[in-house]
């Protein structure tokens, strides 16, 4: 291996990358001027030690968690694999906990692609902590994608745990859009930003699976509702598959 590859791959090269991520994120944070709608909602739970799931959509979240932070004790799923320990690195710096570990699209449990990914432990992980009143947040889509589908993974959270989901966005009015599955937005700092909180999503712990799939499709209409209502908040028009599902 060259002097390069070794220099990238090396876990202090990986540390200073997630230092300056965490330092742009807190820069973003700090420089842009934040509407917060509906946060009655989860001070509702954190004001009473009620730990809840918090739902985003992949790539739609570069600039949560700070607000996490400045709240009550709190936890993110983070990927074993992949960028997966950048992300750790950044989280860490940034005062957030992390459980590692990956979410598995339906049907696949068993594939080979997904062998290892850590997604039973990390499920039995995440419950166990909002058994412990530490909050959760995850996203409801999974790569490869297709973006904005929500799985069923968070939903077997919520009904094992008996917390509910509650659907957040965030973004600002100045930001980067990457052309890749999940459209990965970069928040721009000394802009205009907003932080919508969605309704809470309760799921039975006898669900039946016609229950389950209506849960999911709630979840996923409850995302799409806060992502357009921030949108117009930072004055961007909802996008069009988004506009029946705007919340009023």
């Amino acid at each position: 291996m060259s002097l390069g590859k070794k220099i990238f791959k090396s876990a202090a090269f990986t540390e200073t990358i997630a230092f300056l991520i965490a330092l742009y994120i807190r820069i973003v944070r700090r420089t842009c001027r934040f509407e917060i709608r509906r946060g009655d909602i989860a001070a509702s739970f954190w004001n009473v030690d009620k730990p809840f799931v918090a739902a985003t959509w992949h790539g739609q979240n570069l600039i949560l968690p700070p607000f996490w932070h400045n709240w009550r004790e709190w936890c993110i799923l983070v990927s074993k694999h992949g960028d997966g320990e950048l992300v750790d690195s950044v989280m860490r710096h940034l005062g957030v906990s992390t459980i590692r570990g990956a979410g598995v699209p339906k049907g696949e449990e068993r594939s080979h692609k997904h062998k290892g990914k850590g997604g039973a432990g990390a499920l039995r992980a995440m419950v166990r902590a909002l058994g412990e009143n530490i909050s959760i947040g995850l996203t409801a889509d999974l790569p490869p994608g297709p973006a904005r589908r929500a799985g069923e993974g968070i939903v077997m959270l919520a009904r094992l745990s008996g917390r509910p989901i509650v659907p957040v966005a965030a973004t600002t009015s100045a930001r980067i859009k990457l052309n890749n599955w999940d459209n990965f937005t970069i928040n721009l700092p000394f802009s205009k930003g907003a932080l919508v909180w969605g309704e809470p999503i309760y799921v039975e712990r006898d669900a039946t699976p016609e229950e389950i799939e209506a849960a999911r499709q709630s979840v996923e209409d409850g995302l799409n509702a806060v992502a357009a209502e921030a949108e117009r908040l930072v004055g961007r028009a909802p996008p069009l598959q988004d506009a029946g599902a705007v919340a009023r």
